[in-house]
């Protein structure tokens, strides 16, 4: 049976990461920004290196802003904590900034005020993005042979 491989990672370097974090019910990969105001991509596997979630949020040190842009954990894992872990992940990205969320699920709306009294952290649903998060005029991506190498996170 051959597993499936995360995007932008050799099949040999993924089995290597399984295999060091055998142990592991989940292992996260973390994708850095393009940019200073980028994108962070922090998906989530199960241990047998299949895609159970996923959290992607931008920074911006200028306005000290954060945002949540997405948030999903394949429902046989989740209230096991790990998008709290996420969540915590994001946010050390920007200790004492304000936070928001993009649209939120049903879900989500009982999932971030639980974490906004355990954290002491507001994540209030915005209608945008604001102007230092949104893309600049004519961005567009790098293409996929550029992007960053994912780095295996332990202490998520």
């Amino acid at each position: 049976m051959t597993l499936p491989v995360p995007e932008y990672l050799s099949p040999l370097r993924w089995r290597w990461n399984l295999l060091i974090t055998q142990r592991r019910e989940v292992r996260f990969l973390y994708w850095p920004p393009r940019r200073p105001t980028g994108h962070g991509d922090l998906p989530m596997f199960d241990r047998d290196g299949y895609n159970i979630g996923r959290l992607v949020w931008m920074v911006c040190d200028t306005c000290r802003v954060g945002s949540i842009n997405k948030i999903s954990i394949d429902p046989a894992y989740q209230r096991q904590g790990l998008g709290r872990r996420m969540v915590l992940r994001a946010v050390a990205d920007g200790p004492g900034y304000t936070w928001q969320t993009t649209g939120q699920s049903p879900e989500a709306k009982q999932f971030f005020p639980a974490l906004e009294g355990e954290l002491r952290v507001a994540f209030p649903q915005a209608g945008g993005v604001w102007e230092h998060l949104a893309s600049p005029p004519g961005y567009r991506p790098s293409p996929s042979g550029r992007r960053p190498r994912p780095v295996l996170i332990r202490n998520v």
